[in-house]
């Protein structure tokens, strides 16, 4: 756990495509990068409605928190960037504010395309003591 406030919240979503579990990856806003959708958490919102938030307005998918998952920390440019990521499923679709390249994929599709090592830790994590 660390001792350094939440800057952002993510998600790794998932969704059951015929019986199979996939999940949603998202190109980075300047896309170059295969990223989980997360963001700045806005002063008076909880992480929980962050998360959300920018699951949304990244892919335009909507979804439903199951629970939370790791925390992960890294430095993008000369900011330190603390993450607390969330696993949710997917219950529909809007029209995305931003013009990001979404994919669905498996497991192991989707580890080989995040380019970042704390997304792919997340994603790894998602489902482990959960069964």
């Amino acid at each position: 756990m660390t001792t350094k406030s939440l800057t952002h919240a993510g998600c790794v979503v998932f969704r059951d495509d015929e019986e199979k579990i996939q999940y949603l990856i998202a190109t980075s806003s300047t896309g170059e990068h295969w990223i989980l959708p997360q963001g700045h958490i806005d002063p008076g919102e909880t992480p929980e409605v962050a998360a959300l938030r920018e699951l949304e307005e990244e892919t335009g998918v909507v979804g439903e928190i199951i629970r939370p998952l790791s925390i992960q920390e890294f430095d993008k440019g000369n900011e330190r960037v603390v993450v607390q990521y969330y696993l949710v499923r997917m219950t529909g679709m809007k029209t995305s504010m931003e013009n990001r390249e979404i994919h669905w994929k498996d497991k192991a599709s989707a580890l080989e395309l995040l380019s970042f090592s704390e997304a792919r830790n997340t994603l790894e994590g998602a489902f482990k003591n959960s069964k």
